[in-house]
């Protein structure tokens, strides 16, 4: 025999349990893949991940308020991804290989490079200060980089504690640092044409009062406004080739250049013409500034299109889950092999007699023990044979006497349990 067996949690509250656990296993294998364990990086650096003055978080967050889609990568691959690759990277970063990312840009999708220029250290000691910010030590050693065979340079130049003024897109204003201004600068190519001789190799799209380029566009053919393709005859492959956005000032996006109205709308216009058109988020790197992990089975799972098989198995897994808690209803446990109290102790000591052979020896206890109950019923001694059957007469129910002998007559079980029933019969009616 087998009865059902309680459970402390009924069935929705165990499935909602085992949901539970499985929706939060599947977030932490994501996170992991996405690489959401790593801290949130914000260290006060300048990167989309940072919240001091020189970091660009304020930059993401009005991107997304305005409706675009943005994302952080700490992902080495999605450099090669295509829409526009917003790149912060550190006055440290080498040169050759940062040369190598910007030329293979050239065909993926268009490109901005914020360059750096703060010496940031974070702001301890402070009680109000909040993580990620920073105390700006001045500006840091002037910066250089190599594109298309030329070196550009972004110099440093010292303000006097008199804030400089910028113009560009329509807008002006002025930037909010009155110690230090970074422009970009034409160097020698690589056959050592001086820059006066390649004045065009950039567009200005930002200059201070002086003429300074604080924001600027490789020229290519001029059509980077329109936001049409450049196709350079030179490259031979008919590919067309995207542009590439310097912004030497970093003030005028990052969160420090964010906290005024015209630095705001300025930085929007500079992200618009930079995308030429193209479709996609717009992609700020962290992986430059040393945030960065690489592909691995977790990462692809929930990607494109391996995605599709990760959703499918999950699918799978929550059918089956169903199943296992609707397939026969309750489990059931085997009951003990001797069951407690006195009506199962009498049942089994009978089925022991019963295997035994022995119940031709049950006839005189039994009919003994049948002759004693009666009379107690009756309310007379067990030896008053006489004043029993008067008894059983005169209330009209069978003798003892012929019951007693077909117990003591039986000559099979049959005959002998036929008796010993007809004797329980006769003691009921009482």
């Amino acid at each position: 025999m087998a009865g059902a067996q309680a459970s402390a949690f009924g069935k929705r509250g165990t499935f909602a349990l085992v949901l539970f656990a499985v929706l939060a296993f599947v977030a932490f294998l994501f996170l992991i893949g996405r690489g959401g364990l790593e801290g949130s990086g914000n260290n006060g650096q300048a990167h989309a991940a940072g919240t001091g003055l020189a970091g660009f978080a304020g930059l993401t967050r009005l991107l997304e308020e305005d409706g675009v889609w943005v994302e952080r990568s700490r992902d080495r691959g999605a450099l090669n991804d295509p829409g526009l690759l917003v790149l912060t990277p550190p006055a440290n970063i080498d040169d050759e290989e940062f040369a190598e990312i910007i030329e293979r840009r050239r065909t993926i999708g268009p490109t901005m490079i914020i360059a750096p220029k703060w010496f940031a250290m974070p702001a301890q000691g402070d009680r109000n200060s909040k993580p990620g910010w920073v105390h700006l030590l001045g500006a840091g050693e002037n910066w250089a980089m190599t594109i298309d065979g030329r070196t550009l340079s972004f110099p440093h130049i010292e303000l006097k504690d008199r804030a400089a003024r910028w113009r560009g897109l329509g807008l002006s204003g002025t930037l909010p640092s009155k110690d230090a201004l970074a422009a970009v600068e034409i160097g020698a190519d690589d056959a050592g044409n001086s820059a006066g001789s390649e004045s065009g190799f950039l567009a200005p799209l930002v200059e201070d009062g002086k003429g300074r380029m604080l924001a600027a566009y490789l020229a290519d053919d001029g059509s980077y406004l329109d936001g049409d393709l450049y196709l350079d005859p030179e490259r031979g492959d008919s590919a067309p080739v995207y542009g590439v956005m310097l912004v030497a000032e970093p003030d005028l996006m990052n969160n420090w250049g964010m906290a005024e109205r015209e630095r705001a709308l300025l930085a929007l216009g500079l992200i618009d013409i930079a995308r030429q058109g193209t479709d996609g988020p717009v992609r700020f790197d962290l992986t430059l500034n040393g945030m960065g992990g690489s592909r691995n089975l977790l990462t692809l799972a929930f990607e494109p299109p391996f995605l599709a098989a990760t959703l499918t198995l999950l699918l799978a897994l929550a059918i089956a889950m169903w199943r296992a808690f609707t397939r026969f209803g309750p489990a059931l446990r085997p009951a003990p092999a001797i069951a407690p109290g006195k009506s199962q102790l009498v049942a089994n000591g009978a089925q022991v007699i019963a295997r035994s052979g022995r119940i031709r020896l049950l006839r005189e206890p039994y009919a003994s023990l049948m002759r004693a109950r009666i009379a107690h019923r009756l309310g007379l001694q067990p030896g008053d044979d006489e004043g029993i059957e008067r008894a059983l007469s005169a209330r009209g129910a069978p003798a003892l006497a012929p019951a007693l002998e077909a117990l003591a007559s039986a000559s099979n079980r049959k005959d002998l349990l036929r008796a010993a029933r007809a004797l329980r019969d006769l003691e009921r009616t009482l």
